[in-house]
């Protein structure tokens, strides 16, 4: 996208990505410490780099090439992603100009930029759980760590934990609102599970599933809360409520999404007794996958990114 402007730090000029940059970037983009955690390989040639600057002018994303004051070649990039909900922030620098708070000082002009000329009300990061680098940076320009999912790029072998981060417009500046409408703050989402027998249900999901009983209401139960994960407040929250006659099981299925582990859980399962149906497969969509079949007949299915 070509709307934005030149940014100007103390130390730095932040010029909307051309083609002129190109030469330069690409000895950072074939660098493959640099790109270490980064969502494609080192770039081969650079031709590969002048087809991302392309599709970064052509597309909704706004990008910057970052340039000491002074000098002519590019020493990294910060760029706002055109996505959907949050705006999502990247940001890459040249290994030689690294330590200085250069990094710092781009992502601090990037999010003035954001907040006062494009409007933003919080900006996001996707930070790699392994890149402690890039986290420093986050937490010197005020985002604060919102939560965490497992993500896999097509060309890694294994997927690894991302950290979100994220920073609100009144957290960057103090006594600033955001000229949209307010969000609605969603921490998460416990579906309830329709059940003839809550404490049997719940002993089965703890016995058979692996998941802790967080809580057993009435006596006998008429309501259960189920958890699964190493976090407080985090992994898959299931509710138990009583109900007289059949649960309404093909009305609902439900997915959970798990750790690299997924073979280990399905040979656990296995020996524990679980109806299992089928193998653990690799999707179209680029999940491994198996679905079981809980005591009362609903469909859980585990996946993760393969």
């Amino acid at each position: 996208m070509k709307d934005h402007d030149e940014i100007a730090t103390e130390r730095l000029l932040l010029n909307p990505l051309g083609q002129g940059h190109a030469a330069s970037l690409h000895e950072i983009l074939a660098d493959a410490e640099t790109t270490r955690f980064w969502h494609e390989p080192p770039h081969p040639n650079i031709e590969r780099t002048r087809a991302m600057i392309d599709a970064r002018i052509a597309g909704t994303e706004r990008a910057w090439a970052r340039l000491p004051r002074g000098g002519e070649d590019a020493i990294g990039l910060v760029y706002y992603l055109g996505n959907v909900g949050a705006p999502g922030m990247g940001y890459m620098l040249s290994p030689s100009h690294r330590h200085k708070g250069f990094m710092t000082e781009a992502v601090r002009g990037a999010l003035e930029y954001g907040f006062q000329r494009l409007g933003f009300d919080r900006v996001e990061l996707w930070i790699d759980a392994r890149n402690i680098a890039s986290q420093r940076v986050a937490e010197r320009t005020r985002f604060k760590r919102r939560s965490a999912f497992r993500h896999k790029y097509p060309h890694e072998v294994a997927s690894h934990e991302t950290l979100v981060w994220g920073l609100r417009i009144d957290e960057w500046r103090a006594g600033a609102t955001s000229a949209h409408p307010q969000q609605i703050q969603a921490y998460s989402l416990q579906p309830v599970l329709s059940v003839p027998d809550v404490r049997a249900t719940a002993e089965y999901y703890r016995d058979k599933l692996g998941f802790t009983i967080g809580f057993l209401f009435g006596e006998p139960p008429t309501y259960a809360g189920l958890w699964l994960g190493t976090w407080t407040a985090t992994g898959a929250n299931i509710h138990l409520s009583r109900r007289d006659g059949p649960p309404p099981v093909d009305s609902l299925s439900m997915y959970i999404n798990v750790g690299p582990e997924i073979d280990e859980l399905y040979g656990l399962y296995r020996t524990r007794g679980v109806q299992i149906l089928g193998e653990v497969e690799r999707q179209p969509w680029g999940m491994r996958e198996f679905a079981i079949r809980d005591c009362n007949g609903y469909v859980l299915r585990f996946g993760t990114p393969g």
